[in-house]
């Protein structure tokens, strides 16, 4: 197994070569998310990569409205020379590079390409130029062995680094400031939820949007040799937020692990590390949770629904039994937490609010209100 990691700086690229890294990710700034490179400083980084013999792919993962597109074209002509392959997400990137270059493509598909044929259709787009696919970390263990054995090139995961969980290309964080500022700054900021009591959230604003990130970061260093022998090709490192970079302590636990060393190192880490769906697929855990059980009864008594509970005044049930409710009937009422309430009907209605004998199936029943009674209550004939 290989691995690949960014580089931003000479030191970066000298530690790399110490480490035994195979190639570096450079990111110009008007290209990449988090990019931080002028043209002429990605030139002299790639120009010290051949040296070190570092294998050198440009990050071109911005996605991108047609204006911007036009934009990059010119400047992604000038920096080809000095890649040796393009890493682009946009389709339309994959779509110029394939059409307009003879560089290789490693295409980003972590985001919204978690199923088999879908990443069979991009190398097929891509008429075999397609020389690397960038797996999401959403895909279960058993997914990825499935997927690296199935699928005709490379596969790359993400094996240590931040997880994006939302992006806009709307500057949230500047429109909060009250003095202009460049279109070239960035601003960084943590976030926290009003749902949850979640907080910490890393957000970055740059030129390109507003990106938030988990709070805790993405970590599979322990399963790496794992990775290693189902076939994963590349295993990404990412360490463009971590101040100073632990790259080395990573490499040598990817190398030798050593559960000790390593849960030291999470301790002495600055963000609480996760390993997210790897070892099971959790997605449709909480389904069954969002089903109430007590609101999937529907035996032979059950009548109907609650649809509407007015203090004071009514209960609305929408008859679904093909008997039917009428005056005098008894009934039981299931709350949604499980309490039960017992009504005989002595007001029933229709939905002109018509005092009636009978409400066939289909309709709504006006009847007496019930204190306690909620919406989504499930109604029961008492006497059967």
């Amino acid at each position: 197994m290989k691995f690949t990691t960014y580089g931003r700086s000479l030191h970066d690229l000298n530690l790399l070569k110490d480490q035994g890294v195979d190639e570096v990710i450079l990111e110009p700034k008007s290209l990449s998310r988090f990019g931080k490179l002028s043209a002429e400083e990605f030139i002299s980084l790639s120009q010290r990569s051949r040296e070190l013999g570092l294998r050198v792919l440009l990050e071109w993962d911005i996605l991108m409205t047609e204006d911007v597109f036009v934009a990059c074209a010119p400047e992604i002509q000038n920096l080809l020379p000095y890649a040796d392959a393009i890493r682009v997400q946009d389709p339309g990137a994959l779509h110029w590079v394939h059409t307009q270059t003879n560089k290789p493509i490693q295409f980003i598909a972590e985001n919204g390409n978690h199923n088999l044929k879908a990443l069979e259709s991009w190398i097929k787009l891509s008429e075999g130029r397609i020389e690397r696919l960038i797996l999401s970390i959403e895909l279960s263990k058993n997914t990825i062995a499935d997927y690296v054995k199935k699928l005709p090139v490379p596969c790359e995961l993400l094996g240590f680094g931040r997880i994006l969980l939302f992006y806009t290309p709307r500057p949230l964080l500047s429109s909060l400031v009250p003095a202009k500022v460049s279109q070239n700054e960035e601003f960084a900021a943590l976030g926290e939820s009003e749902e949850s009591p979640h907080k910490g959230f890393p957000i970055v604003e740059n030129q390109h949007g507003t990106f938030m990130f988990h709070i805790k970061e993405f970590c599979l260093v322990e399963f790496a040799h794992e990775l290693k022998e189902m076939g994963l090709t590349y295993f990404r490192i990412d360490q463009r937020w971590e101040v100073p970079p632990k790259l080395q302590t990573l490499m040598s636990l990817i190398h030798v692990f050593n559960l000790e060393q390593f849960e030291s190192f999470k301790s002495e880490y600055s963000q609480d590390l996760m390993r997210g769906f790897y070892l099971v697929n959790k997605t449709d855990v909480l389904f069954p949770k969002l089903k109430n059980s007590r609101l999937q009864k529907r035996e032979g008594n059950y009548v109907g629904e609650v649809l509407e509970a007015e203090k004071s005044s009514h209960l609305a049930i929408l008859v679904k039994n093909p008997k039917g409710l009428k005056e005098s009937d008894i009934l039981k009422i299931l709350h949604p937490k499980g309490e039960t309430f017992e009504t005989k009907i002595y007001s029933l209605k229709n939905i002109a609010l018509e005092p009636v004998s009978k409400i066939p199936a289909g309709e709504i029943a006006i009847i007496q209100f019930v204190g306690g009674v909620w919406v989504k209550s499930q109604v029961f004939y008492q006497d059967e």
